[in-house]
């Protein structure tokens, strides 16, 4: 090119009509082919790619008339800038500028910073220019022999990196040459027939927050790619997804995973939840939800513990016919779960779509630990969900401080690298097999009171706060029971760790013998974040009351009633409540007494006091047999119970009456 300038190439040998745009009078497409051929083959170039950001949304807006308008603009504003270069429209609202390689790049850098304030100046249309930036990719230094073909690749691929990753910026081609080429091996590998013996199928733990202990396995994807080694998820499956292999790798893994947890069928392992990614294009085919419930149904499979996890993402891009789709699979049975939560149009899915569990996006709590702004969006995210009656996972948790702050908030459960990396079926079993939730939670925490305030594994000891406290004996002789001094308020309380409350559906069961008539005295008490929950042997009407408040409602008080505990006979009581249905039970002597719907369901237990409360007299009377369940008794185990202490030839209690 020697000291010729690249415009001046454009006005010796593209004046031809059809070598330019119509509507601009730029050099078009087919000019630039033609000036390509007239440039030394030893120069250097450099070229930008640009694309017009939201320009679809300004001609749906404005019009067309409106569009051309801008796009004459935008020439003009790119030959200002980047004068006596070489600008093209290659079509559209996308742009080229070829530059000659003797500019400094700093100087190109600059002039790509300057062009996305200069969009606004205010010299367009103030409104419309509110919509505008501009996607940029760049190559720097290209020797003209490489090929136009080639350098113009580089810089649109680079260009359309920018427009998936937040618009509004430019980025050089070699800064992602190594990604793009691994993408681009990627796609060649996934279009073969040996991609799916490849890829590998890993389990990661789903941890209940309270406890550490493990309630499910949330499916990740490893592809053991030849010559490259090992590629997470996170970069492949985005890549299926545009090339549209995601629905035969679905398939496959939905397969694959049913197959698993059947092998498991007859282990402690099988009754855990399998979380399974669901992409938008296996679930809009047709007939996708009867070839769900049909692989689910061939390995004779319990759909509550299958988790369909659902992107966030996916509804945004593909609205009506997901809601469709995903509607029919719960009304099917199936239970589905938001991926990627609090990313997209999350409100939205909240009100459109009764799934059952939200999987929070890890970077939600990333951010959190940093930002108190984030961390209010957190918290606040949290309690709708579990106020909606979801299940909430917190993915990407990393460090104890987040697990602090997840069971501060109220989240359930979590995954993520602290609790443990993803890992193959085998290995899994024997790292989580010793730390099942579901056998954790049938095992109760049960009190003999014979001379200690521990349970009898010895995990829980509680901490008698006053004096008067005294052992005696319970309903059959061996039995120990308490025998509290009553007193006044906030005296003489057993304070029990408020831990031994973790899981959010329980059963509690006791013998009582007041020693006299306290009306809304509680012998048992727990305090949550927005609420409590109290057992009150008797009213100042005459009734027991199985209560919770829920500071957040204004019809706040939720009450179950039966006959009262007399003085001096002792009385087996059971409370229940179950986190899903949001139902809870009042047994007294065996016998359900009452029922309520539409409970809430508290979060955060912040104390566990028996024998008293925060606002009457403290509870004078014995206390036996106290049992914590971390799940729902049923009816018939209730009074299998009682019956069972029936049997003891020196039981002391009721006949069973109401």
């Amino acid at each position: 090119m020697g000291e010729l300038k690249m415009e001046s190439v454009f006005r010796l040998y593209g004046t031809e009509e059809s070598n330019r745009d119509y509507l601009t009078g730029l050099c078009n497409r087919r000019g630039l082919g033609v000036i390509w051929e007239h440039l030394p083959k030893d120069k250097t170039v450099h070229c930008i790619y640009v694309d017009v950001d939201n320009f679809k949304l300004v001609n749906d807006t404005y019009g067309h008339a409106k569009g051309d308008a801008l796009l004459i603009y935008i020439s003009n504003l790119l030959q200002d800038i980047f004068r006596d270069q070489l600008v093209i429209r290659m079509g559209g609202d996308e742009f080229t500028i070829l530059c000659n390689g003797a500019i400094c790049v700093d100087d190109i850098k600059d002039r790509m910073a300057y062009l996305q304030t200069a969009i606004k100046s205010g010299k367009f249309d103030a409104n419309v220019e509110k919509l505008l930036s501009f996607s940029v990719g760049v190559t720097f230094d290209q020797v003209v022999s490489t090929g136009l073909h080639e350098i113009l690749e580089q810089g649109d691929v680079a260009m359309y990196h920018v427009k998936k990753h937040g618009k509004g910026r430019y980025i050089v081609y070699d800064e992602i040459r190594d990604r793009i080429e691994e993408e681009k091996a990627i796609k060649e590998r996934a279009l073969s027939d040996m991609a799916m013996q490849e890829i590998e199928i890993l389990y990661r733990p789903v941890v209940y927050v309270q406890t550490s202990d493990v309630i499910g396995a949330e499916v990740v994807l490893q592809w053991n790619f030849p010559g490259r080694g090992i590629i997470p998820e996170e970069k492949f499956l985005p890549i299926f997804k545009q090339y549209g292999i995601d629905a035969q790798t679905n398939a496959y893994l939905l397969e694959e995973v049913c197959k698993q947890k059947a092998q498991w069928r007859n282990t402690e392992l099988f009754e855990l939840e399998f979380y399974v990614r669901m992409s938008a294009r296996y679930l809009l085919q047709e007939g996708s939800v009867q070839t769900i419930l049909a692989c689910i149904g061939k390995y004779d499979l319990p759909l509550e513990e299958m988790k369909l996890c659902i992107d966030e993402q996916e509804f945004r891009d593909n609205e009506e016919k997901m809601f469709g789709v995903v509607q029919a699979l719960i009304d099917a049975g199936c239970y589905v779960a938001i991926n990627d939560f609090a990313t997209a149009s999350s409100l939205t899915i909240l009100r459109r779509i009764q799934a059952r569990i939200l999987k929070l996006d890890a970077k939600l709590l990333a951010e959190a630990q940093e930002n108190k702004k984030v961390a209010c969006i957190l918290r606040n995210v949290i309690s709708l969900g579990r106020d909606l009656h979801y299940g909430i996972v917190a993915q990407g948790v990393a460090d104890e401080r987040q697990i602090k702050m997840l069971a501060g908030y109220g989240a359930q459960f979590g995954t993520g690298d602290f609790y443990g990396t993803p890992c193959d079926a085998d290995s899994f079993g024997q790292r989580y097999r010793n730390r099942l939730f579901y056998i954790r939670k049938k095992r109760p925490e049960i009190f003999p009171f014979d001379g200690s305030l521990s349970d009898e594994g010895q995990k829980y000891t509680g901490n008698f706060i006053g004096d008067g406290l005294q052992y005696g004996a319970g309903v059959y002789d061996g039995q120990g029971a308490l025998e509290f001094p009553g007193g006044g308020v906030k005296e003489n309380l057993l304070m029990l760790p408020k831990d031994i409350m973790y899981s959010d559906s329980y059963s509690i069961c006791f013998w009582i013998n007041p020693g006299a008539d306290q009306p809304w005295t509680s012998i048992i008490y727990v305090t949550y974040k927005d609420g409590f929950m109290s057992l009150m042997p008797t009213s100042g009407h005459g009734d027991m009351f199985f209560r919770i408040k829920d500071d957040r409602e204004a019809n706040e008080w939720h009450d179950i009633m039966c006959r009262k505990a007399v003085p001096g006979q002792w009385a087996y009581i059971c409370a229940t409540y179950d986190v899903i249905t949001h139902i809870g039970k009042m047994y007294f002597n065996g016998l359900m007494v009452g029922s309520r719907e539409n409970m809430p369901n508290l979060k955060i237990p912040e104390q566990f006091i028996v024998g008293g409360d925060e606002y009457q007299n403290s509870y004078e009377g014995k206390l036996a047999g106290l049992e914590i369940y971390h799940y729902v008794l049923s009816a018939e185990q209730i009074q299998e119970k009682f019956r069972a202490y029936q049997q003891e030839p020196s039981y002391l209690g009721t006949d069973g009456r109401k």
